[in-house]
Parts: C-alpha cells; sequence; structure tokens
C-alpha cells in the first residue's frame, strides 16, 4: 500500500464490491480514510436496505413476528445476523433510517443505534420520561451525525419530546406545535435533509425540523391513504399514493403538486417501497421480489427474488442510501 499514491488505490477501491470496503474501512484509520474519500462514495452503486419480517406461513419459529434485517446485493435478499450486538436478544428493531437500525430493550429500558453492515453498536443514555413513541432520524447525504426523537407525551395540536444527538451525546427536551390535530398524525413517518415528514388525514403532511424544532404544514393534492408515502427524489418532494392497480406519484414544483407519474400494476398487492433519491426510479414490493419501475423509460425490472426461505418475506420498510462508514 505504501508503494502506491492514495489516487491510484482509491481507483483500485472502486472495482471492489461494498461489503469488501466495509471490511477493509476497520482494517487502520489509513484505509478508513481512503475510503472514506467523497470521489470514492460518489463513485459507489447505492445501498438498498431494508426491514421485513416473515409471515405466519413461514416456517414456525419464535422469532416470525419479530422485525429482521436485510441487504440487497447480488446474491438477493440476504438476511444480515445481528449477533455482533450482545443485547440482540432482548432487544427489538423499533425503526430503520437509511441503514442504521434502532433497537429498544424493554428488560434494561435502553435504546441501542446499530449499523449492521459494519458490525458497530451504540448504547444511547437513558431517557428519564416514558416513551409513547422513538424514531431514528439519519440522512448521511445531509449529515453522519444522527438524531434519536423520543415523543414522550401528546397534546391538542403537539408533542413534548426528548431529542439525541450523536453530535452532543445528550438528550434535550423541548415542546412541538404541529399546527394540526395531534389524533390525525398517522406512523407515516420519513426523515431527509434534517426534516421529519409526517403524513396527517384528511390530507396534510407536517415537516419537523429538527434543527430549530420548528413545524410546517403541507397540503397534499389529495386525502392521505392508507399506503401513502412522502419521499425525496431529485432534491424534490415526492407524495405517492396507491388506488387499486394504480400508483399516482406527485412531485412539489414551486410550492405546488403536480401529477407527475401514474403506474398500471398487474395486482392490487402490490405495493410501493421507495424512491430512489437521484434517479427517475422507483421501487414495489410483491410477494417474493423487489421490482422497479423506471419513470422514464416506463419500464419494470427485477431487483431481487426473496428465494425459496424468505418467498413469504414482507417488507416493512426500505431505503436506498449511499455508502458510508460510521
Amino acid at each position: 500500500m505504501e508503494t502506491l499514491s492514495a489516487d491510484i488505490l482509491i481507483e483500485i477501491l472502486t472495482k471492489l464490491p461494498p461489503k469488501s470496503l466495509f471490511r477493509l474501512s476497520s482494517v487502520s484509520k489509513q484505509w478508513q480514510s481512503l475510503i472514506s474519500d467523497k470521489y470514492l462514495k460518489n463513485k459507489l452503486p447505492l445501498m438498498l436496505s431494508g426491514v421485513y419480517h416473515l409471515s405466519h406461513s413461514a416456517k414456525a419459529s419464535s422469532t416470525v413476528d419479530k422485525p429482521r434485517f436485510a441487504c440487497f446485493s447480488e446474491n438477493g435478499f440476504e438476511d444480515m445476523s445481528l449477533g455482533f450486538f450482545p443485547f440482540n436478544h432482548i432487544s427489538s428493531i423499533i425503526d430503520c433510517c437509511h441503514g442504521l437500525l434502532l433497537c429498544y430493550s424493554s428488560v434494561n429500558d435502553l435504546y441501542y443505534v446499530c449499523n449492521p453492515i459494519l458490525k458497530t453498536w451504540f448504547q444511547l443514555p437513558k431517557v428519564e420520561k416514558r416513551s409513547k413513541l422513538t424514531i431514528l432520524a439519519f440522512d448521511p447525504c445531509h449529515s453522519m451525525q444522527y438524531k434519536a426523537v423520543c415523543f414522550t407525551a401528546w397534546r391538542a395540536q403537539g408533542a413534548e419530546v426528548e431529542v439525541y444527538s450523536s453530535e452532543t451525546g445528550i438528550w434535550t427536551s423541548c415542546l412541538l406545535h404541529f399546527g394540526v390535530d395531534t389524533d390525525k398524525m398517522s406512523a407515516t413517518i420519513r426523515y431527509f435533509d434534517g426534516v421529519l415528514y409526517v403524513l396527517a388525514l384528511p390530507r396534510s403532511v407536517v415537516g419537523v425540523n429538527l434543527e430549530t424544532m420548528s413545524c410546517h404544514r403541507i397540503e397534499l393534492p389529495e386525502k392521505v391513504r392508507l399506503d401513502g408515502c412522502i419521499g425525496k427524489s431529485c432534491g424534490q418532494l415526492h407524495y405517492c399514493s396507491k388506488n387499486g392497480k394504480q400508483i399516482n406519484i406527485w412531485v412539489m414544483m414551486d410550492s405546488n403538486w403536480r401529477l407527475k407519474h401514474s403506474i398500471s400494476v398487474q395486482s392490487e398487492m402490490v405495493k410501493f417501497s421507495a424512491f430512489h433519491p437521484e434517479l427517475e426510479i422507483v421501487y414495489l414490493w410483491m410477494p417474493g421480489k423487489i421490482i422497479s419501475y423506471d419513470l422514464v423509460n416506463k419500464r419494470f425490472d427485477d431487483v431481487c427474488e426473496f428465494g425459496s426461505e424468505m418467498k413469504d418475506a414482507y417488507l416493512i420498510q426500505m431505503w436506498l442510501y449511499p455508502f458510508f462508514t460510521w
């Protein structure tokens, strides 16, 4: 390594699969520095991962309903073991955000953030108040720091929250005012560019800025549907809804929503999973596989099949994110 320049090494590293790079990043600080190079990250494909569970028709197991994590690769839907995490047997995955997992143990009342690719984990300081809902906020395109948001009490149009920041290492308290009745807020939440987006009935999305802890309401182009989803793609806010066999995709342009695409699918079982953050591509779940749809070329493509052992897997949440070290 000492006989090669950093530029040459980086070009060599771009030819390796991401998993090999993850392993190399833990060899030494020198390797980690090279692999963290911005040029190298931009040359690598996005990682595709998801949280899923097996249906009751799968093999009988005491952990059938326990959420699990998988990474998508050329080998298909690959289950990632959390055996490196010593509290795995007494913890459950309660949220996933761009490849990081938020785990909670009711035994010791503690939260943990895990990176299943790098096999690293961190225990959060104990939060003082009992949580009603806790979510993870992490977007490596925006910042390498993450936050855990713990909603400890609901108010008529807001909530009391405790926010943990990996940058400061402490929990801070604040009061949020949603601008809509709290009982209208849904559990459909996405995090991008420092903002939590929460779908709210009957036809709104509430943006919670985690830097300023301020909220703003955006009216949606139609009533919120059960499988509605908010996302960001190509730098713009998108909203997806499904009506029977029709998937509609709206984009926010000049503070107004515009219907950008309508996708016809063959089965009502097909569900929207994720937007590609950089390309005009969306990802869809159907029993046994993940497919993509190119919005420009109007073409479906298979992304991966789950395999016989996981054919009954149900995808709870899926993310695409850039290669990163943590």
